[in-house]
């Protein structure tokens, strides 16, 4: 009985372990999406007006985010939120991932902020995945 409690405690472990290391992860990518915009805008100005799309975009995954961090994707019954949180996250961050590569050439300070937000959502998405088949 005690080995097992132990396992498990050593496994708790390691699930903290990369839960700080994903928060580290988190951080710098959220400095790097300040930082290296402030640094393209203050050597190149502001650039053209981003494409619509890219816009639209990074508001639903703003959307979703707040969505998901208000728990409203509690109150739906658990099949009807399974079925729509982690496919439409995926999808989501696809969009981000091609639209951001898109964007580069028209407005580099608005496709690192959005490709870094792509990348926090789709590593988080795929963390939350992993916690839920535990």
């Amino acid at each position: 009985m005690t080995e097992a409690f132990h396992f498990w405690e050593e496994r708790k472990c390691d699930d903290m372990g990369i839960s700080v290391l994903l928060l580290g992860f988190f951080i710098v990518v959220g400095f790097l999406m300040v930082l290296v915009p402030l640094h393209i805008v203050k050597k190149q100005g502001r650039g053209s007006l981003p494409f619509k799309s890219s816009l639209v975009i990074g508001s639903l995954l703003l959307t979703h985010w707040v969505l998901w961090l208000t728990g409203f994707y509690g109150w739906l019954p658990a099949r009807v939120a399974d079925v729509l949180f982690l496919p439409v996250w995926v999808v989501l961050c696809g969009l981000g991932v091609i639209l951001s590569g898109l964007e580069m050439k028209n407005n580099p300070a608005f496709a690192i902020p959005l490709a870094g937000f792509t990348l926090v959502s789709l590593i988080f998405a795929l963390f939350l995945d992993g916690i839920s088949q535990m």
